[in-house]
């Protein structure tokens, strides 16, 4: 590998955030030429090093090896680039902030993380370092390479957490560690005001603002610069503001200081601030709670967390301690989120064991922590909208050629005027630089988004990166969550299905006995309700009501997952947490029946019935299931209860115990919608508490006897199905992204329109060798996984496997127009072992099930790789991979992980799509409008300048303030008011500035332009000029246009008629153009609902024809022209002819000539669609060809699998 190729060296491969490294080596030689480069340019070269600090770095450096490189090059996914410093720690170390005064022995030894035994630290002499986006990166000596620093690293055995780690750090340990990770504090740095000043000002935009006025006070356009100037400033200043404003509130968010307590390792206690904590403390929480600094795993006893802040759920959540029995179990953060804590979450009480107070172990602190990495997201938004960004400029540079060589030209033409000094020569030709490049462009193009930003705030959509609203007009495929997005957060109870014990063990046809609705039976023998009593995470939380007598009364409510509760409340079992002897004083969850005191006198002896809980293996969503270990106190045995997704559940019992019927049941209450969670049991052989205390997972889990199902009710949010409809109808392909089940999945996906009632399903299944795509006959019928439907009937289906090509029908039939169903595990083998099939996923996948949040994330990235733009809606903390992906990203809650997403919706409905996609086509069209507007616009006052240069004058001062101001600037103002259209089109939104129809527009209407202008000022040319209007030591005569007034040697700007022609004729073109470029229908309403934009450019046109037909003398004073003589009044109807001729071509030419003929027929054809913006069937045509050529080469074969249709596999099915 070359070193210093930006595409060679990968940081953090396989990441969100994923950088390509370019390393060098710090030159003085080339540092030393560089300053005197700076020096000789005027500063200029220094100001382009300002804007573009990877350009400096290059400059003055050397390419070397990532080994000897001591300034690094960084460029992200988005296209945004750092330059970062690597520095060699010896016993000092650099923070963001001071530390505490005392907090840090300067000079404690160095230490560094083992990259050889994770989780352990060693002693170092020194440690080469960087930080890049607050972030920290050390070098592995091992490997070569930097690696993030992230604390506590996942992988390590749970074993990690138990023994002396588990007693505290001594406080030489603990200051080595804060000199390594830095201050526990999620600083966001506020620039002071000048700073600001100084940042914004020396940008692009303002730098060229300043060349222009300075450029302008020289000509003089006095007035004109002055009024610049003004609107420059205040721009300026509000900008400062802005920002100011929003660094402090972010700032203010995120500032949460604490003192906290910590253990050391001498058994002792102290006191210290948050900012202070490292990897590997142990702190102590009260049994009050309070703030959480960071993020640390529970080691002893329990908590109750409000996490809404990070995911946007209400209901708290309760946290217990990792288990040490599983100790060579590997620790991850997703796996054991029920055993964390995470910073910005709020503990509401806490308890630990044996009368102490519950322990943590500090895993990840500062930027690290989970609400570190959401500010991180805000600070580092990715760079959305770069695509129009570089189209904007490729069209800057176009113009850029055109000023040069406009300069070239009024050298050559104002050279050979009499009377013009070399210096006004080059003052004038370096005018037309910012004639062709209007200053005012980067603003006017924001116009736009500023008015769409306003309108969604209206409609409580709030956005918080505002170019994103452009891209929100070009999506065309939108990925919606499941659960609390299309439907309902609440789910209810629907029926109980107990299996029925089978009289023959050997009984394989036994079913499930009659649904119950209510399971509130004194039979507490029945393990159905054991199991639904007992196998949760529910807590107790202490509450206090007012009280008259006593003033406060305790009170405990039980709080955890809604599924949980409503399962276990319509049980009428009670919970109640209290020391149980075998525990010594610990406090344990025990639930007891209410019907145990209505029992006989024989039963009553046995004491009170409950279950206590012994071990609890939390949900995971990857493992799709949780269990728990209780001793039943009546029964005096052990047991264990599991609950999860049928699928996993009945993989894990004995075959047995499960109904001939479970899978024909779960699909038909799958079917309609409904969610189901299977129950399992054992009996467990274990004789002691400390034996089932130590009860592993696997031991616990494994041949376990299916009890039944609970089946709850999943509600459709009302409006989904008609935003569905809107999306579909509008040509938006809609995706389903959901953890629930594939069957249920399915059942919305129908229900709510993104799978309609006439397409077919294929559900697709795989292993490492085959892969099979199994047909759903009809709604409301499903298969089960091998390929069979709920009546034992096999459907039509196809499969493939390594074997021989395949001919073009069967290609054709692979890409064939069925939906696909997959689940997340499909999806992972799919993406090992059948890579080739991702493409046919990404095609034709409508509705994934039990998927991970990683793999929501992961197939919203495959969709925008093929060309899709993508916007994902979800509600949780689960969704945020997926909100950070997406083009757009729609959160439909308020919680910090919302943050994450560009757009909030404070009304969690899906109804906020169609309004974000119709304001951001609004956004997109007005950005074009603007941006033609402007590109004809200095394209006229370009052509404008040249015809009169011929003649040896230009427009005067008061002329451009008229035509910049109080023209150009309120037009590209007032056409943003236009409002979105009542309904999304069918038609995609234009893309692209580059595509053919976007050019062919622009040449024709500066030909056109360039056309009206020629010829009104050969017409005038021939007409008498009056120039009475003008001072009275004008020497020339009243004559043609083409005679130069003179005053004290040098020429009067704007004296002769042709700047009266060119200039009356030009204005009017600009009133016209906005209109032409001001579309409506399909993604605005139409121009003329815009008032404000009709009585401005009626205004505007009514007084330049006031200009161009009876111009009175003030108006002659103050624009310093002249006109046609009187004597030739009729003449000046010319110009209206000419102007009202210009404004039909150019109606005729836009609406006809471009949108009519040229963007139909690129629209339709299929060999030229490369001229036109890619739209969502060319993405899926190009994704078909690739795979039928890939189909057609890759040695793969279809073939119907041969069953007869009557066949019955129900048997076969039940042992899949």
């Amino acid at each position: 590998m070359a070193a210093g190729r930006m595409d060679g060296i990968v940081l953090n491969p396989g990441q969100d955030d994923l950088m390509y490294v370019e390393p060098y080596e710090k030159s003085l030689p080339k540092k030393i030429v560089v300053w005197i480069a700076i020096v000789l340019t005027g500063g200029i070269l220094g100001l382009v090093f300002f804007w573009r600090r990877d350009w400096y770095a290059k400059a003055t450096g050397r390419l070397t090896s990532i080994q000897r490189a001591n300034l690094l090059v960084l460029r992200d996914t988005y296209h945004d680039f750092f330059v970062s410093e690597v520095h060699d720690m010896a016993l000092r170390t650099r923070f963001y902030k001071k530390p505490p005064k005392g907090s840090i022995q300067e000079h404690a030894p160095l230490t560094t993380p083992s990259f050889e035994s994770k989780g352990e630290f060693e002693n170092a002499k020194l440690l080469r370092f960087f930080d890049c986006k607050r972030v920290r990166y050390i070098w592995n000596t091992s490997t070569a390479q930097f690696v993030k620093l992230l604390g506590i690293p996942d992988e390590v055995p749970l074993g990690y957490f138990d023994g002396d780690r588990a007693n505290g750090l001594d406080d030489l340990t603990r200051s080595q560690r804060l000199k390594l990770f830095g201050l526990n504090d999620i600083a966001v740095k506020v620039d002071p005001i000048w700073k600001l000043f100084v940042k914004e000002g020396l940008t692009v935009f303002y730098m060229f603002q300043l060349f222009s006025i300075i450029l302008w006070y020289i000509e003089p356009y006095t007035v004109y610069a002055s009024v610049i100037v003004a609107i420059s400033v205040l721009s300026l200043t509000s900008q400062v503001f802005l920002t100011y404003r929003q660094q402090h509130a972010l700032k203010k968010r995120v500032q949460d200081y604490d003192n906290v307590k910590i253990l050391k390792s001498d058994g002792n206690t102290a006191m210290v601030p948050s900012e202070t904590l490292v990897p590997g403390d142990i702190i102590l929480i009260p049994t009050n709670g309070g703030k959480v600094v960071c993020d640390a795993v529970l080691l002893t006893g329990q908590c109750i967390v409000n996490e809404s802040s990070l995911t946007g759920e209400s209901v708290p959540v309760s946290k217990v301690a990792v288990s040490s029995a599983d100790k060579d179990q590997l620790f991850t953060v997703r796996a054991y989120t029920r055993n964390m804590i995470s910073c910005g979450s709020k503990i509401l009480q806490s308890r630990g064991a044996d009368g102490q107070l519950a322990k943590a172990m500090v895993i990840r602190t500062g930027f690290m922590t989970s609400k570190g990495e959401l500010i991180r997201s805000i600070m580092y938004f990715r760079n959305i909208d770069f695509q129009f960004q570089n189209q904007t400029y490729w069209y800057i540079g176009a113009l850029a050629v055109m000023a040069v060589i406009g300069m070239i030209y009024a050298i050559i033409v104002l050279k050979r005027t009499p009377g013009i000094e070399d210096s006004e020569i080059t003052i004038r030709a370096l005018d037309l630089v910012t004639i062709v490049v209007p200053p005012a462009l980067p603003a006017a193009l924001t116009v736009g988004i500023v008015f769409s930003q306003w309108r969604l705030g209206k409609l409580k959509i709030f956005c918080i990166s505002p170019r994103t609203i452009n891209m929100c007009g070009l999506v065309d495929l939108v990925c919606f969550d499941k659960t609390g997005t299309l439907t309902e957060d609440g789910l209810e109870l629907r029926s109980v299905l107990p299996a029925a014990v089978p009289k023959n063990p050997n009984n394989e046809n036994h079913r499930f006995r009659e649904d119950k609705t209510d399971v509130q039976y004194s039979d507490n023998e029945e393990p159905m309700v054991r199991a639904m009593a007992a196998c949760h995470s529910l807590s107790l939380m202490t509450e206090y009501e007012s009280d008259v007598s006593t003033g406060k009364l305790q009170t405990a409510k039980l709080i955890g997952d809604p599924l949980d509760l409503i399962m276990f409340e319509v049980t009428q079992w009670k919970v109640i947490e209290e020391a149980y002897p075998p525990f010594g004083s610990s406090i344990v969850r025990i639930v007891h029946s209410p019907f145990a005191r209505r029992e006989s006198s024989a039963k009553a002896d046995r004491g009170v019935e409950g279950l206590v809980l012994i071990r609890e293996f939390p949900f995971s969503s990857a493992q799709q299931r949780m269990g728990v270990v209780v001793y039943n106190t009546i029964a005096t045995k052990f047991e264990s209860f599991v609950k999860g997704s049928t699928e996993k559940v009945v993989s894990l019992c004995d075959r047995n115990t499960v109904p001939s019927d479970c899978m024909a049941r779960l699909e038909e209450f799958s079917s309609q919608g409904n969610r189901v969670i299977a129950l399992a049991w054992k009996p467990l052989p274990t004789s002691s508490f400390e034996e089932a205390r130590k009860v592993s997972k696997a031991e616990a889990e494994s041949n376990l006897t299916f009890v039944g199902l609970v089946v709850f009710e999943n509600r459709i949010k009302p409006d989904s199905p008609s935003v569905i409809e809107e999306l579909t109808k509008a040509d938006i392909r809609t995706v389903m992204l959901t953890g629930d089940n594939m069957h249920t999945a399915i059942s919305i996906a129908r229900s709510c329109g993104i799978v309609h009632p006439e397409d077919q399903v294929a559900i697709v299944e795989a292993d490492q060798a085959h892969v099979n795509f199994n047909k759903i006959r009809s709604h409301g019928e499903a298969l089960l996984s091998n390929g069979t439907s709920a009546n034992g009937h096999l459907n039509k289906a196809f499969s493939y496997d390594s074997q021989t090509s395949v001919t073009s029908n069967e290609a054709e039939k692979a890409v064939s127009k069925e939906v696909l169903a997959l689940t997340g595990d499909t999806l992972q083998i799919i993406r090992t072992s059948h890579p080739h099939l991702l493409q046919q996923i990404i095609l034709q996948g409508t509705v994934f099930a039990r998927v991970s949040p990683l793999e929501k994330q992961f197939m919203v990235e495959q969709f925008q790789s093929v060309g899709y733009q993508v916007a994902m809606c979800g509600d949780g903390a689960n969704d945020v991979g997926a909100l950070r992906a997406a083009h757009a990203g729609i959160s439909l809650s308020e919680s910090e992980a919302a943050a994450a997403a560009p757009f909030t919706s404070t009304n969690p409905s899906i109804a906020c799509v169609p309004l974000v996609l119709r304001e951001g086509r609004c956004a997109l069209v007005t950005f074009f409008g603007i941006f033609f507007l402007m590109a004809t616009y200095s394209m006229s006052q370009f052509i404008s300048c040249l015809l009169v240069y011929w003649t040896g004058v230009t427009l005067t001062d008061w002329q451009f303030l008229y035509e910049d101001l109080f023209e150009l600037t309120i037009l590209a103002i007032v056409i943003a008011f236009a409002e979105p259209f009542h309904h999304l089109s069918r038609d995609p939104a234009p893309s692209s500035l580059k595509s053919f129809p976007a050019l062919f527009s622009l040449l024709g209407h500066v030909t056109l332009i360039m056309a009206a202008q020629i010829i009104a000022f050969k017409v005038v040319q021939t007409l008498p000029c009056d120039l009475s209007a003008l001072p009275n030591d004008t020497t020339a005569e009243n004559g043609t246009g083409s005679e130069i007034s003179m005053t004290a040697g040098k020429p009067l700007w704007g004296t002769g008629c042709e700047t009266y022609a060119v200039w009356t004729v030009g204005t009017i073109q600009i009133v016209v153009l906005s209109f032409i470029f001001a579309k409506g229908a399909p993604y605005r309403r139409p121009f003329y609902t815009n008032y404000l934009h009709v009585i401005c450019g009626v205004g505007m046109i009514l007084f330049d024809l006031v200009c161009m037909l009876g111009p009175t003398y003030p108006i002659l004073s103050v624009y310093e022209m002249s006109k046609p003589a009187d004597s030739v009044f009729g003449s000046r109807f010319i110009f209206l002819g000419i102007i009202i001729g210009y404004a039909i071509l150019a109606a005729f030419f836009q609406y006809v000539i471009i949108d009519l003929l040229v963007t139909r027929w690129l629209n339709k054809s299929h060999r030229f669609r490369h001229w036109r913006s890619e739209t969502r069937a060319d993405v899926e045509e190009r994704l078909r060809e690739s795979i039928m050529s890939r189909y057609a080469s890759a040695n793969l074969t279809y073939r119907n699998l041969a069953f007869s249709s009557d066949t019955d596999l129900t048997k076969s099915s039940a042992h899949h």
